[in-house]
């Protein structure tokens, strides 16, 4: 049952993510303000996670250990969604640049695209407690930090003349999208945890 509710949330996760990106896109404040509003069944779908966690930790205490665990992932993907919320949210800032906003928004969709891939290869690798799976996964984080340092250097240099707020709004954009990456390689280390017992930096 609990690992039902985790595959569902996963999924829902992915689709906000797709839909984020394709608002983001489109610069799309209608788009952009839907996805917003699926935040609370995310926060609910969590909520209800974590209370199936404790009442199954009470009842299947030698199940205790992936219970946990299952518990942390869900909350790791509702911190996730909350980190897209924040990025659907340049669909609609008015601050946003109109002026090489293509670019920024395919690095956005670029990232995005790796978060939502890793995000399902994660939760099939601690559906199969596959600690060797979760490791190749945790992997491609390393390309989420390499396109984030390249959008920020870019940001940093002033070489399109964008305002400070402008500059400040694309930046945190590219950042949030980064943080989803670690979110997933959280994952990949609990199962890991899951198979082990022990903790493992794969960050």
């Amino acid at each position: 049952m609990l690992e039902e509710r985790l595959i569902y949330l996963s999924s829902l996760a992915r689709d906000i993510c797709i839909a984020v990106l394709e608002a983001v896109e489109k610069k799309n404040p209608a788009e952009a303000n839907s996805v917003l509003a699926m935040d609370e069944k995310v926060d609910a779908l969590n909520r209800s996670i974590q209370e199936a966690v404790l009442q199954t930790a009470r009842e299947c205490p030698e199940d205790i250990t992936s219970v946990i665990i299952i518990g942390k992932i869900a909350q790791d993907i509702e911190r996730l969604v909350d980190h897209s919320m924040n990025v659907a949210r340049i669909a609609i800032d008015p601050t946003v640049p109109s002026q090489n906003y293509d670019f920024y928004a395919l690095t956005f969709k670029r990232m995005g695209e790796i978060v939502v891939e890793m995000l399902g290869e994660a939760i099939d690798a601690f559906l199969n407690r596959d600690p060797e799976a979760a490791a190749q996964v945790a992997k491609k984080d390393d390309v989420l930090d390499t396109i984030y340092a390249d959008a920020k250097k870019r940001l940093r240099s002033g070489q399109e003349g964008l305002k400070l707020e402008e500059t400040i709004d694309l930046m945190l954009a590219a950042k949030h999208l980064e943080r989803m990456g670690d979110y997933v390689t959280n994952i990949c280390e609990y199962t890991s945890m899951a198979v082990t017992g022990l903790q493992t930096d794969l960050n």
